[in-house]
């Protein structure tokens, strides 16, 4: 009864958010209920806020990224609401806080890159497989077994995964729904991380919709200056123009525009130019006696 009480409260929160939504685990913080959060939060502050910091016996933080369905739609909202992450729901009201409005997790990649940029130490991208092999490393008394022989791209990839201190765990929805729910948990329970997101890629269709909304507001921001007039004789007219007042606020109108004034003169510099060369030639004079003989050699004068 309590396990389905837990699905219906992530269904049901899930379903309605607008945007992807984003679970947040702290290591050692007092599980005094969850905190949610409706307001509007962009990724990048979201992995900020998770990440306390670099220390050599813990990982930062651990983000779960689960990856659209087949129909585009969101696959965490539909683990959640069928009820096969159990084991997610029972630590659900052990999470610190709940994000029901994350914007721009476009995909793992997005993620990585906005981890990059609010962390100093190396993030990294694996699969759930590989996450579950680095959890095994650093969890305690772990054996490591001699690896086979591997090629050195994989070797460089399994270095790299060792020293990350922030791991973006790429999940497809088609894994085995327990795996999923199964790793989640072990990543709450471990004590070598120290923060744990789940979080899924928001849909195709809020992908679409967020891209018409910045289409229409580029859209409105290139006509923005064609009104100017027309708002400006609405100003004038009274005050019933607050709305575009403030969209206009710190505009000053002037007679004069540099242009302007300099076209001016440079009217005044030709229309002078003109005169003054008009008038000199209309001073040069030119023989206004004519004869029919010409004088003999040495006596033109």
């Amino acid at each position: 009864m309590k396990l389905a009480v837990f699905a219906t409260a992530i269904a049901i929160s899930f379903g309605v958010s607008s945007a992807a939504p984003a679970i947040v685990w702290r290591h050692g913080a007092t599980p005094s209920g969850p905190t949610h959060l409706s307001e509007q939060i962009d990724s990048r502050s979201l992995i900020a806020s998770s990440i306390n910091g670099k220390d050599s016996s813990a990982i930062s933080a651990v983000v779960f990224l689960v990856g659209r369905d087949a129909d585009g739609s969101e696959g965490l909202t539909n683990l959640a609401g069928s009820g096969k992450l159990p084991g997610v729901q029972e630590k659900y009201n052990l999470a610190d806080s709940i994000h029901h409005h994350v914007d721009g997790v476009e995909s793992a990649r997005s993620i990585v890159r906005d981890a990059k940029k609010s962390f100093d130490g190396k993030v990294a991208e694996v699969t759930l497989s590989e996450f579950n092999r680095k959890l095994a490393s650093v969890s305690e008394n772990a054996v490591e077994s001699a690896p086979k022989k591997i090629s050195k791209a994989e070797q460089r990839r399994r270095r790299d995964i060792a020293e990350a201190d922030v791991l973006v765990v790429n999940i497809s929805p088609k894994e085995d729904s327990s795996s999923i729910d199964s790793a989640v948990v072990a990543a709450i329970n471990s004590s070598a991380i120290r923060n744990v997101v789940l979080s899924s890629v928001r849909s195709a269709d809020e992908v679409k919709r967020a891209r018409k909304l910045a289409m229409i507001d580029r859209i409105s921001q290139s006509k923005a200056p064609r009104n100017v007039a027309a708002r400006r004789r609405l100003d004038d007219e009274g005050e019933g123009n607050n709305a575009n007042n403030d969209y206009y606020q710190g505009v000053y109108y002037v007679n004069m525009t540099p242009n302007i004034f300099s076209g001016i003169l440079f009217f005044l510099m030709f229309v002078f130019t003109a005169h003054l060369g008009l008038s000199c030639m209309n001073m040069i004079e030119g023989q206004d006696v004519y004869v029919k003989k010409m004088p003999h050699i040495g006596r033109e004068v």
